[in-house]
C-alpha cells in the first residue's frame, strides 16, 4: 500500500497481521484462506483486502520482516566492525535454523516454497545481498549475471529445502542448514575458508539464543 494510513489504519493492518501468522502456524498456509484470516481477526472481507489482496501479499511481508529483522540485530549485535557478508551469512544461518527448529514454521515454509509464495521478495533479496558481497569482494559482474545467480540460489534453495522436508536427503537439520547457505555463497565463488570460518562462527551465535525474541510467525 502506498497511501500512509492512519493511526487506527496502521492497528488494524498490525492486526490482520499478527492473526494471520497465528493462523498460518496453526493451520498451515495451504489450510489458511483470506476469509478464515478476515474472520478471525474481526473485520470484513472488504477491509481485508483493502490492507493485502491476497495472500501471497501477507506471505512477502511476513518474509520480508523476519529476515531484514534478523539482519538488522545481528548487525547491530556485531557492531560496525563486522563486513556485510559475515552479516549476511550469519543472518542466513539463523533463518533456515530457527525455521527448521519449529515442525509449524519448517511445515509453513516448505508450502510457500512449494507455491512459490515468496518468490518475488525471495528474489530481490537474494539479488541485493548477492550484489553487494560481490562488491565487497570486488568481484566483477554484468546486471544479467546477478538476475541469473538469484533464480539459480532460488531454485537451489528451494529444491534442497523441499527434498529435505520430504525426507529425500540423508541430512540432519543442521547439516542442511550449513549445505542450504554453502550453496548460497559456492554461486558466488566466495574463498572457501573465509566461508567455513564464518560458518562455524553463524552456528555458534545462532545457537545463543540471542534473536528469540524475533519470530518467523509467532
Amino acid at each position: 500500500m502506498a497511501e500512509k494510513l492512519t493511526t487506527k489504519g496502521k492497528k488494524t493492518r498490525e492486526n490482520i497481521m499478527n492473526t494471520a501468522k497465528k493462523l498460518f502456524y496453526e493451520r498451515g498456509y495451504t489450510n489458511t484462506g483470506i476469509q478464515d484470516i478476515a474472520e478471525e481477526a474481526g473485520v470484513k472481507l472488504g477491509t481485508m483486502t483493502y490492507y493485502f489482496k491476497k495472500k501471497t501479499d501477507l506471505v512477502g511481508e511476513i518474509y520480508n520482516t523476519y529476515f531484514m529483522g534478523l539482519y538488522n540485530s545481528i548487525s547491530e549485535t556485531l557492531g560496525q566492525e563486522a563486513t556485510l557478508f559475515t552479516k549476511y551469512c550469519f543472518t542466513l544461518i539463523c533463518f533456515f535454523d530457527d525455521i527448521l527448529k519449529d515442525s509449524k514454521n519448517a511445515r509453513f515454509y516448505y508450502e510457500i516454497l512449494e507455491k512459490d509464495a515468496s518468490r518475488k521478495e525471495r528474489l530481490y533479496l537474494i539479488k541485493t545481498f548477492n550484489r553487494s558481497c560481490l562488491d565487497f569482494f570486488n568481484k566483477s559482474y554484468e546486471k544479467d549475471d546477478l538476475d541469473a545467480y538469484a533464480i539459480t540460489n532460488y531454485g537451489a534453495q528451494k529444491e534442497i529445502y523441499m527434498d529435505y522436508y520430504d525426507r529425500e536427503l540423508p541430512f540432519d537439520a543442521h547439516k542442511v542448514v550449513e549445505y542450504l547457505v554453502r550453496n548460497t555463497f559456492r554461486i558466488l565463488a566466495i574463498d572457501k575458508e573465509t566461508l567455513d570460518n564464518t560458518i562455524e562462527q553463524a552456528f555458534r551465535f545462532s545457537e545463543s539464543g540471542q534473536l528469540s525474541e524475533i519470530r518467523f510467525l509467532i
